[in-house]
Parts: structure tokens; C-alpha cells; sequence
């Protein structure tokens, strides 16, 4: 689920990536990251700058595949949620 958060202080903090899931069962096979990389290019398809997304720190599988992908910590919570950033 993508959002674009129009109220947003940033212009280029304005798009994220809500919810991004792929079943237990199927994990392990490359469709996450096949899928995230569809993403990314949709946002730069789309005039995205930056893409911004957050998940629980316990959440150490989607983190791996979130900075393998090239996201980084902002250093900023979203509730209990990390929140990391891709620059396009």
C-alpha cells in the first residue's frame, strides 16, 4: 500500500511505502525483493524523490531486505516503528 501524504512539512519526504507484506509461506524467495524493486521503480516512475517507510526494529527480516534494497535509518520513530528512507 503506497500513501502520498500531501500535508508533509518535506515535499521530498512526501511518498511512502505503508504496508508491504508477502505471506510466511512464500518468504525465503526472492518475491519480496523482486516486488520491492517494482516499487522503487514505480516511485521514480512517479516523480518520487525519496521514499520513506517504518517497521519495528524486532522486525529484523524486512530490515535486512529494506537496506539491502538501499533504505537507511532517519533516526525517526513512527510510533514504536523505525523509519528509514530511500534517496532516488
Amino acid at each position: 500500500m503506497f500513501a502520498f501524504d500531501e500535508e508533509y512539512e518535506d515535499p521530498d519526504d512526501r511518498y511512502w511505502l505503508w504496508r508491504f507484506m508477502i505471506d510466511e509461506n512464500l518468504q525465503g524467495k526472492g518475491y519480496g525483493t523482486a516486488a520491492l524493486q517494482a516499487i522503487i521503480q514505480y516511485f521514480r516512475n512517479h516523480g518520487a524523490n525519496n521514499i520513506r517507510l517504518s517497521t519495528k526494529g524486532t522486525n529484523t527480516t524486512a530490515l535486512s531486505l529494506y537496506r539491502r534494497a538501499g533504505f537507511h535509518d532517519t533516526g525517526e520513530m513512527n510510533g514504536e516503528e523505525i523509519v528509514l528512507q530511500l534517496c532516488l
